[in-house]
């Protein structure tokens, strides 16, 4: 996949940018869809139909639910326990039924809930949840609308991975309060996990520079990517790296590492196909980032069907389209 042609542009002021549609949008001051919200959210997530947006303040607690022609359908909230360290945990999802859901955790940091995203009807709800203590950040739903992924922490701090079937999730929400029925398969606990993403029904998973845990298994090492099947519980893939890879996201069957500068490897293989140096993405390397929010993925949109991506410096963007 090689570089295409590049388009740079001036957008003063973005906090973060976000493609619905065939259209990128700065959440930025003259933003015509975002420019009144720019003061308060610095992050963004689009549904997959493009049929809402999702604002959020990425170490805050207010976020606001919007039609993508930038009407506020309502407002949202996290849970404020050490919200001023870790990324906004929030996902839309397309569910079984072909509503638009929303994932995030509106009452305490360790309570996820599934919510048809319009109305806010909570489809997790009940007396019987008891979460475990873990803080839920960076959530993504594999393509089919299956399974869930959180990559967030738990004390001391430690990065780690949560995995969930959704349609079994709906059917008991308690399965929700556990680590994660797929997590328990994944054998992750040993290596701080950095970032992960879905590509395809997989799962590829970055480790940070943290030595392992001694006392668990040594699937994976420090500085490392690695994709998980879930369908064979098995690693397809496992590669060393020289620098770390921390947050990646899908990229039409591959995937970008945003560590630094935007990273393009190959899904199939975990083979580096293209890196753009020149970019600078920032140096976050999971979940809690505190001075280091626009960092990552809040610096970066993916425009899968056209393969291409955007990269902010907040005072420029630039648009790279892949062939």
């Amino acid at each position: 996949m090689r570089e295409i042609r590049r388009e740079v542009t001036a957008v003063a002021g973005t906090k973060t940018l976000v493609w619905i549609g065939e259209t990128l949008h700065h959440v930025s001051p003259d933003s015509t869809l975002f420019g009144e919200y720019c003061e308060d959210f610095d992050t963004a997530a689009v549904s997959p139909r493009g049929d809402m947006v999702a604002l959020m303040a990425a170490t805050g607690t207010a976020g606001l639910l919007l039609s993508p022609e930038g009407r506020p359908i309502r407002e949202l909230t996290r849970g404020g326990y050490q919200a001023d360290a870790y990324r906004y945990p929030l996902v839309l999802c397309t569910m079984p039924d072909g509503r638009t859901g929303l994932i995030h955790c509106p009452d305490e940091y360790n309570r996820l809930e599934v919510e048809v995203a319009a109305t806010g009807e909570r489809l997790t709800d009940g007396s019987e949840r008891e979460p475990s203590d873990f803080f839920h950040s960076r959530l993504a739903v594999s393509p089919s609308g299956r399974y869930l992924l959180s990559a967030g922490w738990v004390w001391h701090p430690w990065y780690c991975l949560a995995v969930y079937d959704l349609e079994k999730v709906l059917a008991e929400p308690a399965r929700l309060d556990s680590a994660g029925d797929e997590f328990t398969q994944v054998g992750l606990v040993q290596a701080e996990v950095s970032g992960a993403c879905f590509v395809g029904e997989d799962i590829v998973i970055s480790t940070s520079t943290e030595e392992n845990d001694p006392d668990g298994p040594d699937d994976l090492g420090p500085t490392m990517l690695a994709r998980w099947s879930l369908a064979d519980r098995s690693f397809v893939w496992r590669t060393q790296l020289d620098q770390p890879a921390g947050d990646v996201v899908p990229f039409a069957g591959d995937f970008l590492a945003l560590y630094d500068h935007p990273r393009l490897y190959d899904g199939a293989t975990g083979d580096l196909i293209a890196a753009w140096p020149d970019l600078p993405t920032g140096h976050a390397e999971g979940p809690i980032v505190w001075d280091r929010f626009f960092s990552g993925p809040t610096r970066v949109a993916v425009g899968e069907t056209r393969r291409r991506f955007a990269v902010t410096d907040g005072e420029r963007t630039t648009v790279v389209h892949l062939g």
